[in-house]
């Protein structure tokens, strides 16, 4: 039997960051939670995927939405702020002020739209939509949910247009430009252009 030496590297991915104790922590808004983390577990706290997790439990509709608006509203919002990124101990504690602190929920992971299509390098199908909207808004009715998927694939058309327009815009340009114009200023843009 060998008795290999693990190197540091390697014991250092042994040690976990459970996300799901996390999670409990959170809903009891335990907010000396980090500080009772070893060093090696804080470096592998990873803040977006507790946002993910956190802002989507099941239960009454009114716990529901109040998990997501304090999620976005106390963490969310200023996360990923480049300062307090220098701080994983002010993001735990802007996490911990999201929760509303009644105890341990079931907390489900709902997928984002494909980064590709998000980033506009795929275009939006309606029917992957309408699949993806299902999943995070199961009480809408069918028709609600069609017209959200309709309106991400024209808005997302939108985008696309001005993304072809103007090649250099950031993205957070093209989504204040997209949400500047209608589909009216396009066609005249484009019958002043002689297309």
């Amino acid at each position: 039997m060998s008795s290999k030496k693990l190197t540091s590297e390697e014991k250092f991915s042994k040690i976990d960051f459970d996300l799901f104790e996390a999670l409990n922590a959170l809903d009891k808004k335990d907010y000396s939670y980090y500080d009772r983390l070893t060093t090696e577990q804080q470096l592998k706290f990873v803040p977006y995927l507790l946002i993910l997790w956190m802002s989507c439990v099941k239960g009454n509709v009114e716990l529901q939405s109040y998990y997501v608006l304090s999620t976005e509203y106390h963490a969310n919002k200023y996360l990923f702020n480049e300062n307090v990124q220098k701080f994983p101990k002010l993001q735990w504690l802007m996490l911990c002020a999201a929760s509303p602190g009644l105890g341990k929920q079931f907390h489900q992971f709902i997928p984002h739209i494909k980064e590709r299509i998000s980033l506009l390098k795929e275009s939006a199908k309606k029917q992957d939509l309408l699949d993806y909207y299902k999943k995070i808004y199961k009480t809408l009715s069918v028709e609600s949910i069609d017209n959200l998927a309709t309106d991400y694939v024209k808005n997302q058309k939108r985008k696309f247009y001005i993304a072809e327009i103007y090649p250099t815009l950031k993205l957070e340009d093209i989504d204040t430009l997209n949400s500047l114009i209608t589909d009216e200023d396009i066609l005249q843009y484009e019958k002043d252009r002689g297309n």
